[in-house]
């Protein structure tokens, strides 16, 4: 959702008349009812107080909002001071709104401005007019709406995609999720953004979390909600192609290679891209063509035929000069430059099969294009080399590019050194241990030589090499999970409840039905594995349930798990025995490393028991699982005892959509 910023005096202040306007109902009945039926989330001030230093805060706000309303009723000085501000920094999108009848005249300096009037007495009557004024502000052709743009016409506005002011404990947030490899972590984060002064720079952190993390449904998720307020924002138009082409490969669905190539013209459209930026976007151009190049052969089941289908398809010299023209575009750009030597060695080889000649329209042709090819292969050798050699000698080790620059050079040493221990010794320096990522896009392009029989023993060396290197090895696609099981249930009455609930006394029934739950799942002949948090009651004997039953288990909470027993057991000291005699045999994860939400997340009726249902889905959901159950043990009650019940996840669950749910009732324990 595109995000607004109010620019208002806050709670009832008097005009020089005398008059009290109380700007609480006017945002209430006007300002926030226009936004929303305009599309906006939007808030003021008063929202930010908490979040530590406020004059960063407000003026971040002020230049990232889409769009400004600012309410000029009174002299209020703060008023026009960050009414100044954004008319200084920001050609578009300000909306000037006055209450009438008002004793306070308009400075001079903006009385000739354009602004809604609405009367004091009834705002709610002028929701329509600002719905329609934000609505065509918006969408105006007119060059500025600020009058300090209007007087200078030469002044250029700030990039408001430069104000990237994160707070620092969700980077370490970020950091740690990415760290643990959870990509149902990261997707929460990027959905608790949402609103937030810092929304945009954060979901760009948490959507190239994903893209490492090879989530590729939830960075396209992220890096699409930031394309949403901003339809040219560079940075997620330059990453949507590689994740479009990513899912394209995994589904083979025509429509996802169609929407990398639309982001692509996106990028190539913007008036804002730099030569690197129009580079990368022709290399990603060239890199989808030589997907589809390597369609045309990948189902050949022998290495011959493979280079028969390689070497007579189109596609293969029309990626190799896509990768030529973007490196054209910027010969500084050493990535392009390597994919069209990469792509250039590989036509030259398979130049030598019979099928060659069939991807053009006669021999002569076929003839000059190998003669033309070989001269340029030898030439980008040469120039390649320098290239990379550049953007070493610009980067040091902590440079997020710096990797990819070594990289790049074992690729170029795999295609003209000629010593093999040489090439696998470059690979294994370039290639950090924990690098997972970066090894498994160089092992694409590795495998690629491999299956056409080009250099194949030398590819294949490198493989298993650095393959029995890495800290873990990477996952195999025959151990993905295939059922995905939660878990949430009612905690067992405390001593003197009035209601009865979940009786202590009745905690072996509650196991037999879990058990009947579990033991259906896994007996179904599947992979399956069970999340679920650790409170006393259903939680707990979910968990021994599964011990018993042999079934995959892992404890989650919301909090470190010291804080968690001193919060949720307080005296009931045999379930937190069950419950640390589970944490010595289970796998446990924790959300935050505190035991209420962090600070960067201060909102009102944020909950660290609601935050940790709706981080348990998300992983849920981010597992590959063909299919997610929610088992719950429960009264049926839509509201529950406390917030981040059980009620509170089957209402999550409902609105994924994506969820089956099996609920166990509860109520057949009290009989």
């Amino acid at each position: 959702m595109q995000r607004a910023f109010v620019i208002r005096p806050f709670g009832t202040k008097k005009d020089t008349a005398g008059t009290g306007i109380d700007f609480e109902q006017i945002h209430t009945k006007l300002i926030g009812p226009a936004l929303k039926k305009a599309g906006f989330e939007g808030g003021t001030t008063g929202e930010i107080v908490e979040a530590g230093n406020i004059h960063e805060d407000i003026f971040a706000l002020i230049i990232e909002a889409e769009l400004v309303i600012c309410d000029i009723t009174l002299h209020n000085a703060n008023v026009f001071y960050e009414l100044g501000i954004r008319h200084a920094l920001r050609k578009k999108h300000s909306v000037v709104i006055k209450g009438t009848p008002a004793t306070d005249n308009p400075p001079f300096d903006i009385v000739t401005d354009r602004y809604l009037q609405y009367e004091l007495a009834d705002p709610a009557a002028a929701v329509s007019a600002l719905t329609e004024t934000i609505r065509a502000t918006l969408a105006s052709n007119r060059p500025t709406d600020s009058p300090v743009f209007k007087m200078l016409s030469d002044l250029h506005e700030v990039d408001a995609a430069a104000i990237d002011t994160i707070p620092t404990d969700f980077g370490e947030d970020v950091t740690r999720a990415r760290a643990a490899e959870s990509a149902g972590w990261l997707r929460l984060l990027a959905s608790e953004v949402e609103g937030l002064r810092f929304q945009r720079p954060a979901l760009k952190l948490v959507g190239n979390a994903l893209w490492q993390l090879k989530d590729y449904e939830g960075a396209r998720r992220t890096w699409e909600s930031v394309r949403i307020a901003d339809p040219d924002d560079l940075a997620a138009n330059l990453a949507l192609p590689n994740i479009f082409e990513r899912l394209y490969r995994k589904d083979e669905k025509p429509e996802l290679l169609e929407q990398s190539n639309l982001a692509i013209a996106r990028v190539l459209s913007s008036e804002k891209i730099t030569a690197a930026q129009h580079a990368e976007a022709n290399a990603l151009k060239a890199r989808n063509l030589k997907t589809l190049w390597r369609l045309d052969f990948q189902g050949g089941v022998d290495l011959g035929t493979r280079r028969r289908r390689a070497a007579g398809s189109r596609s293969l010299m029309e990626t190799y000069e896509a990768y030529c023209n973007a490196y054209y575009g910027d010969l500084n750009h050493y990535w392009s430059e390597l994919g069209a030597l990469q792509q250039g060695t590989a036509a030259l080889d398979l130049s030598s099969e019979d099928t060659w000649q069939d991807a053009f329209d006669n021999e002569d042709n076929a003839a000059a294009c190998k003669s033309k090819l070989k001269r340029q292969v030898d030439a980008l050798q040469s120039l390649v080399s320098v290239s990379i050699d550049a953007a070493l000698s610009k980067l040091t080790s902590s440079d997020l590019d710096y990797v990819w620059a070594k990289i790049s050079a074992a690729d170029l040493m795999f295609l003209v050194e000629a010593r093999p221990n040489r090439i696998v010794q470059a690979y294994r320096d370039a290639i950090p241990v924990n690098a997972h990522f970066a090894w498994d896009a160089a092992k694409g392009q590795l495998q690629l030589f491999a299956q056409l029989g080009i250099k194949s023993d030398l590819a294949n060396e490198i493989i298993r090499t650095i393959d029995a290197r890495m800290t873990r090895p990477m996952k195999a696609e025959e151990s993905k999970l295939l059922h995905q099981v939660v878990f949430a249930g009612h905690r067992v009455d405390e001593a003197g409840r009035k209601k009865p609930r979940f009786p202590a006394e009745r905690e072996h029934n509650a196991c037999d039905l879990i058990r009947k739950k579990l033991t259906k799942a896994r007996d179904t002949g599947v992979q399956i594995q069970v999340l679920a948090s650790a409170a006393p009651g259903s939680d707990i004997l979910c968990h021994e349930v599964c011990r018993e039953l042999s079934i995959d288990s892992t404890i989650c909470l919301p909090m470190p798990q010291d804080d968690f027993a001193r919060l949720s057991f307080s005296d009931l000291d045999s379930w937190r025995s069950r419950f640390l005699a589970l944490a010595r045999s289970r796998k446990v994860v924790w959300l935050s490393d505190q035991p209420g939400v962090p600070r960067w997340l201060s909102r009102p009726n944020a909950n660290a028991w609601e935050r940790g249902n709706r981080w348990v889905l998300e992983m849920a959901r981010a597992s590959g699982a063909d299919k997610i159950t929610l088992i719950a043990l429960w009264d049926g009650r839509s509201t529950g005892d406390a917030p981040g019940g059980t009620a509170h996840m089957i209402g999550l669950a409902r609105d994924a959509g994506n969820i089956d749910i099996e609920v166990i009732d509860s109520s057949s324990l009290l009989t």
